[in-house]
């Protein structure tokens, strides 16, 4: 059987964490969430297009997919990499907001 565990109150140096973690500005936060929509939106209608367009047996839709393919992927490769260093993107993003 497994054993219970008991939840830990927070000390202060985990308080400290989770305060760092938001210390974004709203502009910053903006931004990261429109660059991954309009990425996710992308990813969506690369995939959608990739899906449909060999369905009309034409060579040049088949080479417009071929490129629509590597946009896609190379677009949800990206979008992944950002979403697992975000917090280090959202610091670039935050010097470059607050140096322009």
């Amino acid at each position: 059987m497994a054993k219970k565990q008991k939840n830990k109150p927070l000390k202060n140096n985990d308080l400290n964490k989770t305060e760092e973690q938001t210390e974004f500005s709203e502009a910053t936060e903006a931004l990261y969430k429109k660059i991954l929509r309009v990425m996710s939106w992308i990813v969506g209608i690369c995939f959608v297009l990739i899906i449909i367009l060999p369905l009309f047996e034409n060579v040049t839709l088949d080479r417009i997919t071929k490129v629509l393919y590597y946009i896609g992927v190379i677009n949800l490769l990206a979008f992944t990499i950002f979403e697992f260093i975000a917090d280090s993107f959202k610091r670039f993003l935050e010097k470059l907001i607050t140096a322009a």
